[in-house]
Order: structure tokens, then C-alpha cells, then sequence
């Protein structure tokens, strides 16, 4: 058909989250580790593929998904396995999130204790860790989104969890790092996404889930395949279908790990080009003045998805106003997840703790904030997107 790569920004196009940035390496890794091997389901592109990925991030077994949500839940679910909570447990969240890294605790008979979010940082409150800690000293762990590619003080929140075990949320922060270590190595189970708006992506949807742990690394495997048992060899053939634990088909096809194979040849270009973004457009929002900046503690070093932003009371407009502009002049544009989730239908019904009787932070997040794209554009696109904000300051 003619088109090698993907189609570049020009004038008068819009502005998006995301652009996948692919070109002919992802169209002949498919050629040759797919159509060339002849094999579409979990194949040796995925294992190249989750090699790469426990070497980039320094997390010694990571297994492929299809999707982050799915990883979240497999490694739950591990955690089941091994011992380390039981249905009725409690588990720390921030109440600041996108749905699916809670949603998979909910049903599988986690609670959920909701605390508040760290002002302007959109990511968990270490004092309020402690808080629930203290007060409810039978919770088992914590699952700890990275929202927007942010990352806490990871020190702090260790410690407060002492030996209580810890979900990394990673799927905004793919090359995030704090103290030098990547995010996803400081809890029992990393998680990933590379759903199409992330850094990378596996054709569109898809994840991963690693552990350092070696007792939990069999217990992902099983639980992504079906809940199989490989201790004896998957491949004899009265153990084809025996099963060690109650499973899922979370896998990532063959297709999708080829395409995320190239993808990560690009990674760490597109790390350091979505950082040199957000720096600049730090600069243009500061120098306005109209939004509260995000926080990010001393020793992160974000790998952001987007620009996340706060509008102050005194600005003279309104965040529907803004968003209104920004739509008009064709940049994607959108709420800030769910910036207090209990505003939510679903989660107003499930049975979770409210650390607090309020949640100041989440309820200005949930009617002041959003976030724009912030990706890593060409100079030409940039210049354009920075002037549509400068023409409505």
C-alpha cells in the first residue's frame, strides 16, 4: 500500500494526547518475527520482547499482557496465590486514579481505603499512607498508580508500608525513575501499559507485569496463560491441559510483541523528548500564572505522559472555559482521570473505607484540573500548540 510510516503533523492538524510513532521497523519486525515464523499467538517475538522490557527497567522477570488493567489484575491475583492478602483484606489507593488500578481489587474482594492525593503532585500523600496505616494496622498492602507519569516519595511510602506488600501502578511512567531506580522495582509487582496513548504501545492495546520475586514469577506466568501448570513442561502431552492455579488468557499475541519489539528501539528518545516538553511547557505556564504547577519531589525523575494542570481561583476563566478554547482550536483536551473516583457511580457502591471525611485535594482536582498533550512534538507542531495557549493568556 505505499505507507512506511506514520503520518506527520502539518499545519492546521490538531493537537492529540498521543501520536504512535512508528515506521518501517515495526512493519518488518511483523514481517519477520510473525508472518516470517508463521506463528500468531505467543511466540519468540514475545519473549525478545519481555527480555528488553526486564532490561530497560531492571526488573528481573516480567511477563507480557494485554493490557495494563489485565497486568494489575494477574498480579493480584499472584499475590492471592502466595499468601499475601485473602478476600476482605484492606489495601490502600489513592482516591485520585484511573479506574482499572482499583477496580480489579474491588473484584477480587479486596477494600479498598481511599486516601487523598498530595496537592498538585496527583499521585499518593505519604502522611496519609501513615495515616491509614495507624489507624487501620490490618491493611495488607497498597496498589500505587504512578498517574501521569508522577512519581511519590517512593522512601517515605516504603517505610510506612514496612513489610505490607506494594502494586506499582507504572502504566503513565514507563522510564520514570526515583533515587535512580526505575519505577516498578520498589514493590512485590511492577505494572505497564502500552495502551496507544502511552510512551510505547503494542499495536494499539497491551501490557506487562514483572516482580523481583522468584516465588511470584511462576504464579504470573500460570496466571496469565490460563492458569496452566509449566513446572514438569507445558508441551507433554498429559500435562497440555493440567492446571495449577485459577487462571486467565491475559497473553499479548505475537503480532503485538513485534510491534512493541521496534517500539522500544525508540524509548529512550522518546523519554528524553516528552521531558524536554514538559520543561518547556512548564516555562510558558508559569510565566501566566494562572495554574498551580505540579509538584514533583527532589528525587523523581518523571517519565510524564501528558501535562497535568491546576487552575488557581484567581485566574479570570474557568477550566470549562479553557477546555472549550483548547477544543475549538483542535488540542485534545481532558479531565484529569477521576479526580476524586467516589464521584463515580460504580465506586460509590463497592465496599471501600474514606480515610477523612473529605477529600480536599481529589475534590479540586475533579473540578480544576485536567491535562493536555505533552508527547514530544516536532519544533514546527510545537510552535503552533505553544501559540494557541499564548494567544489565550
Amino acid at each position: 500500500m505505499g505507507l512506511t510510516s506514520w503520518k506527520k503533523w502539518k499545519e492546521g492538524d490538531s493537537h492529540l494526547i498521543n501520536r504512535v510513532q512508528w515506521d518501517e521497523r515495526e512493519v518488518k519486525s511483523i514481517l519477520e518475527r510473525v508472518f516470517g515464523e508463521d506463528w500468531f499467538a505467543q511466540g519468540s517475538a514475545n519473549k525478545d520482547f519481555e527480555k528488553k522490557i526486564s532490561s530497560y527497567t531492571e526488573i528481573p522477570y516480567v511477563y507480557s499482557t494485554n493490557s495494563g488493567s489485565a497486568a494489575i489484575q494477574v498480579g493480584l491475583m499472584a499475590l492471592k496465590q502466595q499468601g499475601y492478602w485473602k478476600e476482605g483484606d484492606l489495601v490502600i489507593h489513592p482516591v485520585t486514579t484511573f479506574a482499572t488500578s482499583i477496580s480489579s481489587a474491588a473484584f477480587l474482594g479486596l477494600t479498598p481505603v481511599f486516601i487523598d492525593t498530595k496537592p498538585y503532585s496527583y499521585v499518593a500523600n505519604p502522611d496519609k499512607v501513615k495515616a491509614a496505616i495507624i489507624k487501620y494496622p490490618r491493611i495488607k498492602g497498597m496498589i500505587l498508580p504512578h498517574l501521569l507519569g508522577n512519581i511519590p516519595d517512593m522512601d517515605a511510602i516504603k517505610e510506612y508500608l514496612d513489610d505490607r506488600f506494594l502494586v506499582e501502578d507504572c502504566c503513565d511512567t514507563l522510564g520514570g525513575k526515583f533515587d535512580g531506580k526505575h519505577a516498578g522495582s520498589f514493590g512485590e509487582i511492577a505494572t505497564f501499559s502500552f495502551y496507544a496513548s502511552h510512551h510505547i504501545t503494542t499495536g494499539g492495546v497491551g501490557g506487562a507485569v514483572g516482580t523481583r520475586e522468584k516465588t511470584l514469577e511462576y504464579l504470573l506466568k500460570s496466571t496469565i496463560y490460563w492458569g496452566r501448570d509449566f513446572k514438569d513442561g507445558d508441551q507433554e502431552f498429559l500435562k497440555r491441559y493440567n492446571y495449577s492455579v485459577l487462571g486467565t488468557d491475559s497473553q499479548l499475541s505475537s503480532l503485538q510483541a513485534a510491534f512493541g519489539l521496534a517500539q522500544l528501539e525508540k524509548l529512550p528518545e522518546v523519554v528524553e523528548a516528552r521531558e524536554k516538553q514538559f520543561n518547556e511547557m512548564t516555562e510558558l505556564f508559569t510565566e501566566s500564572n494562572y495554574f498551580h504547577m505540579p509538584y514533583v519531589h527532589p528525587k523523581a525523575k518523571p517519565s510524564w505522559f501528558s501535562y497535568p494542570l491546576t487552575i488557581k481561583s484567581k485566574a479570570p476563566f474557568t477550566r470549562a472555559e479553557f477546555a472549550r478554547y483548547l477544543s475549538k482550536n483542535k488540542v485534545e483536551v481532558r479531565p484529569l482521570m477521576c479526580g476524586n473516583i467516589m464521584e463515580q457511580s460504580p465506586f460509590r457502591k463497592i465496599k471501600c473505607i474514606q480515610l477523612g471525611n473529605s477529600f480536599p485535594v481529589a475534590d479540586e482536582i475533579e473540578n480544576k484540573s485536567l491535562f493536555v498533550p505533552c508527547w514530544g512534538m516536532s519544533e514546527e507542531q510545537k510552535n503552533d500548540y505553544y501559540n494557541i495557549f499564548k494567544n489565550f493568556f
